[in-house]
């Protein structure tokens, strides 16, 4: 397949990356900067760029099958980068999008106390998230948003899908590696079409 990585030289990004070239996979990174992408693959074509810049964003986008966000950008810019993915995707496919957010967005999975502190520390970063998303699960498209708990850098882990009738505690944790593993098999094998899903280690 040909995949568009936006966020494709951050933490989860360059296991992502790695993972789908090693599945012989066509990748298209968007990314600030080249120089941070240190994947050398004649599979891989990078477009630097900001997540945010539509223009970026269609050419990362354009020819694909599916795109993976991995952003993990601080501050109001999800729910803007959101709007340019959608747009592109309406101009130029793919319809096949697949957004990594975080649990401390899914409100109502968490447990009151994991509640409360994710309200405290990461409240902007909520309401923006959410913007975002509120934009995708409205444009029409193809899309799963996948909600993973406290992100580390241990080996690969199998993702576990949390069942809807289990609340999130703040102390679960996934590794990048597992993030990245559950995004590539969503997007590839149209897992979870128009759903979010929250995952563990």
């Amino acid at each position: 397949m040909k995949l568009s990585v936006l966020g494709a030289a951050g933490a989860t990004g360059i296991p992502l990356v790695e993972q789908a070239l090693a599945a012989g996979h066509e990748v298209t990174a968007l990314v600030r900067s080249g120089q941070k992408l240190a994947i050398a693959n004649p599979n891989l074509h990078v477009v630097e760029g900001d997540a945010t810049d539509r223009a970026a964003v269609s050419e990362a986008m354009n020819g694909g099958d599916a795109v993976i966000s991995v952003l993990g950008a601080r501050g109001p810019v999800m729910a803007e980068a959101t709007r340019a993915i959608v747009g592109a995707a309406k101009q130029k496919g793919p319809e096949r999008v697949v957004v990594l957010s975080s649990f401390g967005v899914a409100r109502d999975r968490l447990t009151p106390v994991t509640k409360l502190v994710t309200g405290m520390a990461m409240g902007s970063q909520i309401k923006d998230k959410t913007a975002g998303e509120d934009v995708l699960r409205a444009s029409g498209l193809d899309w799963t948003i996948v909600y993973a708990t406290k992100l580390t850098n241990a080996p690969e882990t199998e993702a576990r899908v949390v069942p809807e009738s289990e609340k999130v505690r703040i102390s679960q944790n996934i590794s990048r590696a597992g993030v990245a593993s559950f995004l590539l098999q969503a997007a590839t094998e149209d897992l979870y079409s128009r759903r979010g899903v929250v995952i563990t280690g």
